[in-house]
C-alpha cells in the first residue's frame, strides 16, 4: 500500500517514502543532465564529411578536460598519413582549441544546430583540415623532391671529380671543366634551396599540427600517394558548391528574413536597401559558381599535367636513359654523356614530383569547396568584392 495513503504509516515511514523518491526523480535528473561543457555531439554531427582527408571518418573535435596527448602520440608512431596529420591537428591545434573555447556554450548541444557559432566552427573545420592536408602534402613533396635533386648533385659532383682529373693528365680542356665545375655549382644550389624548403614546409606542418618536443621527430612517408586512376567528372560541381557554402546560406537567411518583416518598402531608402541586399545574395552567389568552375579547372588540368608526367615524360627519359647507357657500354658515347642524362633524368623525375603535388593540392581544394567553405585561390583570381563578404558577414550577427 502507498505509505502516503495509508493512515498507519508513522511518520519516519513517510519520510523515508518521501526521501525514496526524491533519490529517484534526482537520479532521472542526473541522467539527463548534459555534460559539464554541454557536449558537441551536434557540433559533430555538423561536421560529419565536412573534415577534409577524413571521408566519412568520425571528426574528432578537443573538449575542456580531456587530454588527447596519448592519442596524438599514437598516431605519430608510425610515418604519418594525410589522415592522421588532419586528426592530430583537429584534436591537438592551438588556435582551433582557442576558437572553440572563445565560442563556449555557443558550440554546445545547448543551443541549436543552425546557431552562427556552430556553422562558423564547422567551416574552420573544414579550412584547417584542408591547410593540415596541403600542408602534409607540400612537406612529403618537398622531401621527395629534396632527395631526388640529390642525386642530381651527386651525379654532377662526379662528373665534376672526373672533368678535373681529366684536365690534370691534360685529356680534357680547362673550358670543358669550366663547364662541368659550374654544373655542379647549380645542382648544389639547387640542392640547398629544396633542403630548406623540406625544412620549412615540415616546420609549417608541425605549426598546424601543435606539436613540439620528441613529438617533432615523426616520420613522413617517402613518397606522395600515386595518382588516382582517373580524375573526378563534376558536372554539376557549381550547383554543389552554392549548395554547400555556409556564408550564401547566411544572407539568404538574412535577406528573406527582411523581406518577410518588410515585404512592401514604404520608403525609397528602403526601395534601394532591399535592392542592395538582393544584389549582395546574387554577387556572393555568383563569385562562389565562379570559384567552383576555377577550383575544379585547377583540379583537372593539375590531373591532366601530373597524368602526362607519369605517362609520357617519365617513360621517354628512361627510354633515352637505357639507350644511353648501351651506348656508352658500346664505346660510342662517353662517360659525361651518361652523367649528364641520369641529372636530366633526375631533374625530370623532380619535375614529375612537383606536378603530382600540384594535383593533390588542387584535390584538397575541391573537397575544400565541395565542404562548403571558401578556397584561397591565387590573388586576383577571385572576382568577389567586399560588399558580398559584407553581406555574408551581416548574416552571422
Amino acid at each position: 500500500m502507498n505509505l502516503f495513503l495509508n493512515p498507519r504509516a508513522t511518520p519516519a515511514q513517510r519520510l523515508g517514502a518521501i526521501a525514496s523518491v526524491v533519490l529517484a526523480l534526482t537520479g532521472q535528473a542526473l541522467a539527463a543532465t548534459p555534460d559539464a561543457d554541454g557536449g558537441v555531439a551536434g557540433l559533430r554531427q555538423l561536421a560529419a564529411g565536412k573534415a577534409v582527408g577524413l571521408g566519412s571518418a568520425a571528426v574528432p573535435i578537443p573538449r575542456p578536460g580531456v587530454d588527447a596527448t596519448a592519442e596524438v602520440n599514437e598516431l605519430l608512431k608510425a610515418p604519418l598519413t594525410a589522415e592522421a596529420a588532419v586528426r592530430i591537428a583537429l584534436l591537438n591545434n592551438p588556435g582551433w582549441q582557442a576558437s572553440l573555447a572563445g565560442a563556449g556554450v555557443s558550440i554546445s548541444d545547448t543551443v541549436r544546430d543552425n546557431h552562427p557559432a556552430k556553422l562558423k566552427a564547422r567551416q574552420d573545420l573544414t579550412r584547417l583540415s584542408a591547410q593540415t592536408r596541403k600542408a602534409w602534402i607540400t612537406a612529403v613533396a618537398a622531401a621527395q623532391g629534396a632527395a631526388t635533386l640529390r642525386q642530381a648533385q651527386e651525379t654532377a659532383q662526379a662528373a665534376g671529380e672526373l672533368s678535373r682529373r681529366m684536365t690534370q693528365v691534360g685529356n680534357l680542356s680547362k673550358l670543358q671543366q669550366a663547364k662541368d665545375q659550374l654544373l655542379l655549382s647549380e645542382a648544389t644550389l639547387q640542392l640547398a634551396r629544396a633542403q630548406q624548403a623540406a625544412f620549412n614546409a615540415r616546420e609549417q606542418l608541425i605549426t598546424l599540427l601543435g606539436l613540439w618536443g620528441e613529438q617533432t621527430g615523426f616520420a613522413l612517408p617517402a613518397e606522395l600517394p600515386a595518382l588516382p586512376p582517373e580524375a573526378q567528372e563534376l558536372p554539376d560541381v557549381e550547383s554543389r558548391a552554392v549548395r554547400e557554402r555556409m556564408e550564401l546560406h547566411l544572407a539568404q537567411a538574412r535577406w528573406q528574413r527582411q523581406r518577410a518583416s518588410s515585404p512592401r518598402p514604404a520608403s525609397a531608402d528602403a526601395l534601394w536597401d532591399a535592392m542592395g541586399d538582393a544584389a549582395g545574395v546574387r554577387e556572393l552567389a555568383v563569385s562562389t559558381r565562379s570559384e567552383a568552375r576555377q577550383v575544379y579547372n585547377n583540379y583537372r588540368t593539375a590531373y591532366d599535367v601530373a597524368r602526362h608526367y607519369q605517362s609520357e615524360v617519365l617513360p621517354l627519359r628512361k627510354f633515352i636513359n637505357d639507350e644511353t647507357v648501351l651506348r656508352y657500354n658500346g664505346m660510342l658515347l662517353s662517360v659525361f654523356d651518361l652523367l649528364a642524362d641520369s641529372r636530366a633524368q633526375a631533374l625530370s623525375a623532380n619535375s614529375a614530383i612537383e606536378a603530382q603535388r600540384d594535383f593533390w593540392l588542387a584535390e584538397a581544394d575541391l573537397q575544400t569547396l565541395l565542404a562548403g567553405a571558401p578556397v584561397a585561390l591565387p590573388s586576383g583570381a577571385q572576382a568577389s568584392s567586399p560588399s558580398g563578404a559584407a553581406a555574408a558577414g551581416a548574416g552571422a550577427h
